[in-house]
C-alpha cells in the first residue's frame, strides 16, 4: 500500500476519524470534570540514633557492662514507617478528626443519574454481594470505611541514602490531607513513646526489694557464721594453727629420738644386768680387795653407759668412742687382776652393782613408758591440729563463698539502681516527647493536584484520539468490501477500466 492509498483512505474516512477524535476530547473533558482531583500533603521526619537503640547488658561484672548499639539503619527506618502506617494509629486519627473532616463527602448520597451516583451504586452493589457471601466482613460502618481509606491513601517511605521518612496522605481536599498528616504525626510521636518505653519502674523496685531481702539474709548468715565459728581473722588463725602443728611435729620428732635412745640404753642395761650376779662376796680376810673390785665394776658400768650414749648420739667410729673403749679395756684388765687377788674366806650377799644397774634399768623403763605415752599424746595432738587446720580451710571456703554471693548481690543491686534511674529518666524524657525523632517539616496545604495530571491527560487525549481515529478509519476500510475506484476494480477484479461515469447526483 502506497502513501497515496493511505491518504486516500484517511480522506475517505475523515469524518469517522474526526468524530472519534472529538469524542475522545469530549470524554477526556467530561472525565476531568467528573473525576475530582486528588491532592497530597507530606510531612518529613528525621530519625536519629537515640536511647531506644542503645542498651546496657545486664551483667553484674562492671568490666563487661559496656553500652552496646544494635541497629541497622534501613531496618530502623522501616520499623518507624510500619508504626506510622499501623492500623491502630489510623484508628486514632479517624476518631480524632472524624471521617467527615478527614474525607469530605464520604457520607453524601449522590443522585443515581450522576456519574458519582452510578459509582456509588456500583460500590453499594459490591458491598451487598460481599455482605451476602461474607457476612462478617461485608457490614462496615462509616468509621471502618474511613480507616480503610486512610490505610490505602497513606504512605510512609524512607528517603534513599538519608535518615528522613516522608509521610504522605492523599485526599480529595488539600486541607484535609494536610490536617490528616499532621494529626497522624502527632499521634505517632506519642505512640512511639509507648512502643519504645522501657520496663516499668515497678518491676525494678520489686527486684530491688527482693535483692535487699537477700542481702540482709546473707549478711545475717555471715554474722552468725562469724560468731558461731569465732572467725576474726582467718589468715591469722591459719598461720597460728600451722605454727602449732609445726611445734607438735617437732616435739614428736624429739620424743621419737628420746624413745630410740632410751630403748638402746635399756638394751645396754639389760646386757650388763645379765652379766652381773645378784649375789656376791661382801667381806673376808681381804675385804679391801673386794671394795676395790666393786668400785672398778662401777667405773666399768659408767664407761659402758657413756659408750652407748656416745654411739647413740654420734657414731661408732667417733674418736670419743675409741677413747672410751680403751678405758673400758684398762678397767676390765684391773678387775681381772683384783679378782685374782681375792681372799676365798668371804661372806656372800646382794651384789650392789647388780642392784644399781637394776635401779637404772627400772628408771629407764619408766622413762620409756613416759616417752611413749607422751609420743601418743603428741600424735593425737597432731591429728587434732590437722583436723582444726582442715576445719579452718573449710570455714574459710564457706565464708568466702558467702562473701562472694553477697558481693554479687550488691553488684546486682547497684545495677538495678542504675537501671531504675535510667528508666525514670527515659520515662520523663518520653513523657516530654524528647526522642530521636524530630519533625523536619509539617505538612502544608498543597493546591497542586497529584492526579489527574492535566498535561498527561491532554497528551493522552490528543494522541489517543488521533491514533484511535486513524485506526478506526483503517478498520472500517478493511471491513468495507465495496469497490470505490478504478484501482479497486483492477486490484480485486483484474479487469481493465474502459470508462467512468461521473456522479450526477
Amino acid at each position: 500500500m502506497s502513501i497515496r492509498d493511505v491518504l486516500n483512505i484517511l480522506f475517505k474516512r475523515r469524518y469517522v476519524a474526526i468524530c472519534f477524535f472529538l469524542a475522545v476530547l469530549i470524554g477526556g473533558f467530561v472525565g476531568l470534570k467528573v473525576y475530582p482531583a486528588t491532592y497530597d500533603a507530606t510531612a518529613r521526619l528525621l530519625v536519629r540514633l537515640g536511647q531506644e537503640d542503645i542498651y546496657m547488658p545486664v551483667l553484674s561484672s562492671s568490666q563487661f557492662r559496656t553500652p552496646m548499639m544494635s541497629v541497622v539503619r534501613e531496618e530502623q527506618l522501616h520499623s518507624e514507617a510500619e508504626i506510622i502506617t499501623s492500623e491502630g494509629l489510623s484508628e486514632q486519627v479517624v476518631d480524632k478528626l472524624t471521617p467527615q473532616v478527614l474525607f469530605p463527602g464520604i457520607d453524601i448520597d449522590h443522585p443515581w443519574y450522576t456519574p458519582k451516583g452510578w459509582l456509588q451504586m456500583a460500590t453499594q452493589a459490591y458491598a451487598g454481594l460481599e455482605s451476602f457471601f461474607f457476612p462478617q466482613s461485608g457490614n462496615r460502618d462509616l468509621r471502618s470505611k474511613a480507616i480503610s481509606r486512610l490505610q490505602n491513601d497513606l504512605s510512609a517511605e524512607p528517603v534513599k541514602s538519608s535518615n528522613i521518612i516522608e509521610v504522605t496522605l492523599k485526599s480529595k481536599s488539600p486541607q484535609a490531607a494536610a490536617l490528616g498528616v499532621n494529626e497522624l504525626v502527632k499521634h505517632y510521636l506519642t505512640e512511639r513513646v509507648r512502643v519504645y518505653q522501657r520496663e516499668q519502674t515497678g518491676f525494678i523496685s520489686t527486684q530491688l526489694e527482693e535483692l535487699d531481702g537477700q542481702i540482709k539474709g546473707i549478711e545475717a548468715t555471715l554474722e552468725h557464721f562469724r560468731n558461731d565459728r569465732q572467725i576474726m581473722d582467718v589468715d591469722l588463725q591459719r598461720s597460728m594453727q600451722i605454727e602449732k602443728l609445726k611445734d607438735a611435729r617437732k616435739n614428736i620428732d624429739t620424743t621419737s629420738l628420746m624413745v630410740e635412745q632410751t630403748d638402746k640404753q635399756i638394751g645396754v642395761l639389760r646386757s650388763q644386768l645379765s652379766g652381773l650376779p645378784q649375789v656376791t662376796e661382801l667381806d673376808g680376810q681381804q675385804g679391801s680387795n673386794s671394795y676395790a673390785l666393786s668400785e672398778m665394776n662401777k667405773q666399768l658400768t659408767d664407761l659402758k653407759r657413756q659408750e652407748a650414749d656416745t654411739i647413740a648420739r654420734l657414731s661408732p667410729s667417733d674418736p670419743k668412742v675409741s677413747s672410751l673403749r680403751e678405758q673400758i679395756t684398762v678397767v676390765e684388765r684391773g678387775i681381772a687382776e683384783q679378782r685374782g687377788q681375792r681372799d676365798t674366806n668371804s661372806r656372800r650377799g646382794i651384789n650392789p652393782l647388780n642392784a644399781r644397774v637394776r635401779d637404772d634399768l627400772m628408771k629407764s623403763e619408766a622413762a620409756m613408758a613416759g616417752y611413749r605415752q607422751g609420743l601418743a599424746t603428741l600424735k593425737e595432738q597432731e591429728a587434732a591440729d590437722v583436723a582444726r587446720l582442715n576445719e579452718i580451710n573449710n570455714v574459710e571456703a564457706q565464708f568466702k563463698e558467702l562473701e562472694q554471693k553477697l558481693g554479687v548481690l550488691r553488684d546486682s543491686r547497684k545495677l538495678y539502681l542504675e537501671k531504675l534511674e535510667e528508666t525514670r529518666f527515659l520515662n520523663e524524657q518520653a513523657s516530654s516527647q524528647i526522642g530521636n525523632v524530630s519533625v523536619v517539616s509539617w505538612a502544608t496545604v498543597n493546591t497542586k493536584p497529584v492526579s489527574p495530571k492535566l498535561w498527561m491527560v491532554l497528551i493522552g487525549v490528543l494522541v489517543g484520539g488521533l491514533l484511535g481515529g486513524i485506526g478506526l478509519a483503517f478498520v472500517i476500510e478493511f471491513f468495507d468490501d465495496s469497490l470505490k475506484s478504478d484501482s479497486d476494480v483492477r486490484r480485486y477484479l483484474g479487469l481493465p477500466v474502459i470508462a467512468k461515469v461521473p456522479n450526477l447526483g
